[in-house]
Formats: C-alpha cells, sequence, structure tokens
C-alpha cells in the first residue's frame, strides 16, 4: 500500500471525516522521487474547542510511524466544518520548493 494510501487510512478509522484530502507533493521538491512530502486537508467536526496545536499533536501521533520512516515533510489544514466554510472549501497550492 502506498504511503498516500496509509495515511488515509489512518486518518479516516480515526476520525469522523466530512472531507479529507491527501496530496503527494513529492514531486513538487528536489532529490530521490519518493513518498516524502504530504498535505493533509482534514475536516472534522471533533476539531471544535480544540486549539490548532493540539489538532496538530493529534495528527503527528497518529502518523508517527511514517514520520519517522520516510515522511519529510506533512502539511496540515485542520478544520471543523464550519470553519472550512468560512475558507469557501479552500486551501491554497503549497508554494514551489526552493531547492
Amino acid at each position: 500500500m502506498s504511503v498516500e494510501k496509509k495515511i488515509e487510512h489512518t486518518l479516516s478509522d480515526n476520525f469522523d471525516l466530512s472531507h479529507l484530502e491527501v496530496i503527494n507533493e513529492s514531486h513538487m521538491h528536489s532529490g530521490p522521487n519518493t513518498d516524502s512530502h504530504f498535505k493533509v486537508i482534514l475536516v472534522s467536526d471533533e476539531f471544535k474547542d480544540v486549539k490548532l496545536v493540539q489538532r496538530h499533536r493529534r495528527i503527528n501521533e497518529l502518523l508517527k510511524f511514517e514520520l519517522e520512516n520516510g515522511v519529510h515533510a506533512l502539511s496540515l489544514h485542520l478544520f471543523t466544518k464550519d470553519e472550512w466554510k468560512e475558507k469557501e472549501e479552500y486551501v491554497k497550492d503549497s508554494p514551489p520548493c526552493a531547492n
């Protein structure tokens, strides 16, 4: 199973989701073409009244194995349904790699 699919499965198994996107951005970075850079957009009302740092910690804990075994960068965009609506269901594209 690809790293992208493992991330998707882990998150979908652990959250009541309204929306989930796992985007492999590895092709945008220099170095060997490995599955090492990902953007996660996750929408769940489980984040209500949860501070951003706590949201990130929860995801990092769930994806600890991946982060210790090849995932170099994980861009997290974590919202409640209302926050996602306020963002007009949109997250900016990631910038190109500096190298």
